[in-house]
């Protein structure tokens, strides 16, 4: 009987409370990134594309004075550029659908990675503000007054540019392990998404 209790006691060493406390802490059963990681960097690279394609199809049309049309009963006096309809047409629903793709990517990826699309609030209208107060100082030939994208170009830059301030937050809410690894995968998603569409801008010009 005292042979079998030692025994028990050397089996079954008793563990300090607070080893026990840092094991319990520890994630089981706890799925790799790598997929949320891939799906993150197609989705990111789709908006990144759209955003792109937006930004090149808007200066195609500003090339034309800011307005244009295609089809319809009625006599079209000013054409829109190839390369805008293209743009456009590809830009707008590749970036709505890669919004929802890297939503699930981020998700999969680290609790509070999801956050940083809210970028692409910043990116879409510091951007296309840009291009109002581009074209404001440098209008097309025979265009009239540039007062409206003036307008235009101050209102998006109001609605774009603060929300840079939050970027920190966004940075510091990714799981510290991981924030790394999902901060060069978002980066590089956005880098070929931006490259694929000025492919595209200019093959279609």
């Amino acid at each position: 009987m005292g042979g079998a209790g030692y025994a028990r006691s050397v089996s079954e060493p008793s563990v300090p409370p607070e080893l026990s406390e840092r094991f319990s802490q520890i994630p089981k059963n706890e799925s790799s990134p790598v997929v949320g990681y891939v799906v993150m960097f197609i989705g990111v690279a789709m908006v990144a594309y759209g955003i792109t394609a937006l930004w090149f199809g808007m200066r195609e049309v500003m090339d034309v004075g800011g307005y244009c049309a295609e089809g319809g009963p009625y006599v079209i006096q000013q054409h829109c550029p190839d390369g805008a309809e293209t743009l456009m047409l590809t830009g707008i629903p590749i970036g709505i659908i890669g919004l929802f793709v890297a939503m699930f990517g981020c998700a999969r990826s680290s609790p509070g990675a999801v956050a940083l699309l809210l970028l692409g609030w910043p990116a879409l209208f510091i951007s296309l503000g840009y291009n109002f107060i581009d074209y404001a100082i440098n209008p097309p030939e025979n265009m009239g007054s540039t007062a409206g994208w003036w307008v235009c170009g101050i209102v998006f830059a109001l609605m774009g540019l603060p929300a840079l301030a939050g970027i920190p937050w966004l940075v510091k809410a990714i799981r510290p392990d991981r924030r790394n690894a999902i901060l060069a995968v978002f980066l590089l998603a956005i880098a070929v998404g931006i490259v694929i569409g000025i492919q595209i801008a200019n093959s279609v010009d």
